[in-house]
Order: structure tokens, then C-alpha cells, then sequence
């Protein structure tokens, strides 16, 4: 496997806003060459050109469902997951009492940025050293930047800016609306799109169908529901993006974190939404306690989170969607391009066409290597309100642990017009019996970090959000 950092940590620095300045250079010092590590000004054949785009799809791996990323960090924030570990920075997390000192989320943060800056990079030199590469190697790219951003705008607050890096030096971006960044991802995707063209193949299927998907997840962010079904008609349900993942290379986060860690555990009915992951008994959610047959089946023997001292955090509960550390992930599938369908079919009116949807999904359940039994048809709860909280809870439990659930919560607020004490967990009581009670956050707010960047306003040190709105 190729590991691939692009022009080392300066490409970190400015994909968080992040640049140190040390008088004394103490990096001429200490400095060493690391062979695992090529940078951009190495990149100068077509075989070096097709490594970055290697690397940077393995960036993209690790900060989505290869490790802590912010789909981990949205559930915990959100009611999937509940922590059951000692760190601050997962508590103050769960609890929705944000810092933006959080060193946790300031990683994911730039992990979302790192893929990005990679994807641009990888177009340029695919345009200079790679002539004759393939439309799908550039439309591949095009997904990868466009699926950042768009995560960015859904997890953290209006403002986030967009830098980059050329020629070994930084721009920094100005802080924008995440409206403005919506646009931005889905300009991207068209992108994507007519590169790609009309050629056929198995690629080219993939990654066009991965455009497509893309794109009908950002018009739901931009309340544009007339126009989903028309994107993604042609995307079978049973296509999906699987992302792979093994014990030496990297795990799959919500495994690693729960089953393995034990830092966090699958939330049951935490908040109004009354999300019962954890006792719904539903195929799409298989979840166990220690003792339980399944649990024993996958050797999960261990009663205790990692804040096992803690008589307020429960015992743990599991998730059994992925249960090794070679677990594949699909990141991105037909059943999203599904669900999509039925929230802009509700949303515009047609309820029972999203109904139908949702029945179809239940009867011939897709699983991606998974096998999910037959669900009973649903019926119509016969009020506005009733159906949208029908078509999210479907989507929460279809979706689970795959960053959605967050966002739609924020959306609920942002175009459904619900309140956050109808969404977010809220209350005196936090997580059970815990105390204190949750915070107000509703978004994540820009990392400290991004201070560095001259463009971004801070006040006593803290880098400002135009605005915490949904």
C-alpha cells in the first residue's frame, strides 16, 4: 500500500489554518528523511501522479469510516452514540458543550481538509505528468473534494474557510457561508460529471454513480427536493462504494471506537427523537450486551466501558454492523440515493410515493455484504409531522454510523423548521443519570487552530463562526 503525504506537514498546516512560526527553526535542527513520505515536488511521472491519487483516496479512507472522523464525532454528538470513556474531549462532545480547544475535533477537522487539498493536488499533476489518464482518475478527485466540503458545511458552523496550497505555498481562504459552500461542493460534482462524460466501464460506473449520490445529498442540504429524483434515477440500488479496511492498515472507526476501545457505546432513546437503537431489535441495527449469544459469537466479553470505574455510564452496548477489524464500509451506496428519493418525495408532497420507497427498501433490504431480514411494511401516520419523523427514523436506522444522522438532525432545524429541544438531547440529566446536565451547542465550532489564519476574525484568541445557526 502506497503511503502518501503531500508535501508533509506544510500541507497539514495550511488544510487547519495551522502555521507555526519558531524563531529559533528548530525544524533545520531535527530535521529526517522519511522514505514512506513523498512530497508534491517529487511527483514527476505518471506512476507518481497515479501514487498521490492513491494516497489521497487513502486519506479519504482514514478520516470517513477508517477512523475518528466526524462521523464518529456527529453521532456522539447527536443520539447514535453515548461515551463511555474518561477524555474530555468525547465527553464535552456527548454532552453538546463544545470547546473549541478540542484537540479530538480539531484532528477530524483536518482530516477533512487533508483529502481535499490532496484531491486538487493529485487533479494538477495527474493534468501535467499524466496526460493520458483516465476521466475517472480526475472525476474521482472531484468526488473526494466535493464530499469534504460538503462535510464540512454539514458539521460545523457558518464560516469555514476554504485554503489552499500551490507551489509549496499557502492561501488562506476567507470564511464562508456553509450555503456558499453547498454551491461550492456541488460545482464540483458537475465538474466531476463532465469530466467523466458519457464513457462507460466499471469505473467510470462508480465513480458516476458516486457523482450522482453526491449530488442529490447536497440539494437535500440546499432544500432543493425537486430535483433529487432526476439525479439519481439511473443509480441501482444495489450499487455501493465499499471502503475497505484490515488490522494493518486501518480499522473501521466504529468498530475500533466501540467494539474494540469500548469509548464509546450504541445510544439508546437519547433525546426527544426516541431513536431506540439499542432495544428496537431491528435488523439494520443489530446491537448486543455482553452475555448475550451475539455478543459471545464475535467474543465481545468485557461488561464495562473504558470508564469503567463510573457507576453513572452504563454497561456497554454493541454494535454488530461491523464486527472485525477487516470489516468493509460502504461509504456510498444505492440505498442512499433511495432514501434521498423518499425525504424530496415527502417533502414536496408525495408521501405516498416516499412510503413506497421505504416499504421496497423494507421488504428486499440491501445489505453489502450483510445479511438484513425482511422488515414489515410501514403504514402512513396520516400527519405532516408523523411522516417526516417516520422518513428520518428510516434513514437514522438504515444510515447508522455512516455520518448522516447529525447532519439530518441539523436539517430538521434548518429547513423543517423544528427547535433543538425537539432534536438534540436536552435536559438536566445527561446520558441516563449523569451530571451535569447537556449544553446548548447545536454545530461544531471552528477549531482553534484556524486562528493562524489572518483571515479568520478570533476574539480572546478563539477563531469566530459567522453565525451557530443549523
Amino acid at each position: 500500500m502506497h503511503k502518501l503525504i503531500s508535501n508533509g506537514a506544510r500541507l497539514a498546516a495550511v488544510a487547519a489554518g495551522a502555521v507555526f512560526v519558531s524563531g529559533c527553526q528548530i525544524d533545520r535542527l531535527v530535521q529526517a528523511t522519511d522514505p514512506d513520505i513523498i512530497g508534491v515536488e517529487l511527483v514527476t511521472s505518471p506512476t507518481a501522479a497515479n501514487a498521490l491519487r492513491v494516497g489521497t483516496l487513502g486519506r479519504f479512507n482514514a478520516n470517513t469510516t477508517g477512523g475518528e472522523s466526524m462521523f464518529l464525532y456527529g453521532g456522539l454528538f447527536g443520539d447514535e452514540f453515548g461515551t463511555g470513556d474518561t477524555f474530555t474531549q468525547r465527553v464535552e462532545t456527548d454532552q453538546r458543550a463544545l470547546t473549541p480547544q478540542n484537540g479530538n475535533i480539531t484532528s477530524a477537522y483536518r482530516g477533512l481538509h487533508l483529502p481535499r487539498i490532496g484531491a486538487i493536488q493529485t487533479r494538477e499533476a495527474l493534468a501535467q505528468y499524466a496526460p493520458l489518464a483516465p476521466a475517472w482518475n480526475y472525476s474521482e478527485m472531484f468526488f473526494v473534494e466535493a464530499y469534504m466540503i460538503n462535510l464540512l458545511a454539514e458539521y460545523f458552523c457558518n464560516g469555514q474557510p476554504i485554503s489552499s496550497i500551490r507551489d509549496g505555498v499557502e492561501t488562506y481562504g476567507d470564511p464562508q457561508p456553509n450555503a456558499a459552500l453547498f454551491t461550492l461542493a456541488l460545482a464540483k460534482v458537475d465538474s466531476g460529471l463532465t469530466r467523466l462524460g458519457s464513457t462507460t466501464g466499471t469505473n467510470e460506473t462508480r465513480v458516476r454513480n458516486s457523482l450522482n449520490i453526491l449530488r442529490a445529498r447536497i440539494l437535500l442540504n440546499q432544500g432543493n427536493f425537486g430535483a433529487v429524483a432526476a439525479t439519481v434515477a439511473a443509480v441501482p440500488t444495489t450499487f455501493t462504494w465499499n471502503q475497505e479496511h484490515s488490522l494493518t492498515a486501518r480499522t473501521p472507526g466504529v468498530w475500533s471506537l466501540i467494539n474494540n476501545q469500548r469509548r464509546y457505546l450504541v445510544a439508546n432513546n437519547e433525546g426527544p427523537l426516541q431513536m431506540n437503537f439499542g432495544t428496537a431489535n431491528d435488523p439494520r441495527v443489530p446491537t448486543c450486551s455482553v452475555g448475550q449469544a451475539a455478543c459471545t459469537a464475535v467474543g465481545l466479553t468485557t461488561s464495562r466501558p473504558f470508564d469503567s470505574g463510573n457507576t453513572a455510564v452504563p454497561n456497554m452496548l454493541y454494535q454488530l454492523i461491523w464486527t472485525t477489524d477487516a470489516s468493509s464500509v460502504s461509504l456510498i451506496n444505492g440505498l442512499q440515493a433511495r432514501l434521498y428519493e423518499a425525504e424530496a418525495l415527502n417533502r414536496t408532497g408525495n408521501f405516498a410515493g416516499a412510503l413506497a420507497i421505504l416499504n421496497s427498501l423494507r421488504a428486499t433490504p440491501p445489505g453489502y455484504g450483510r445479511t438484513i431480514a425482511a422488515m414489515t411494511p410501514l403504514a402512513d401516520p396520516g400527519t405532516e409531522a408523523g411522516r417526516r419523523d417516520l422518513v428520518f427514523r428510516e434513514k437514522g436506522f438504515w444510515l447508522f454510523g455512516t455520518g448522516h444522522r447529525y447532519p439530518d438532525m441539523r436539517r430538521m432545524m434548518r429547513q423543517y423548521g423544528m427547535t433543538a429541544n425537539q432534536v438534540f438531547p436536552n435536559g438536566n440529566t445527561w446520558q441516563i443519570n449523569r451530571a451535569p446536565g447537556y449544553g446548548n451547542d447545536i454545530v461544531f465550532r471552528t477549531p482553534t487552530a484556524e486562528t493562524f489564519n489572518p483571515r479568520v476574525p478570533q476574539v480572546n484568541g478563539e477563531a469566530q463562526c459567522i453565525d451557530l445557526n443549523p
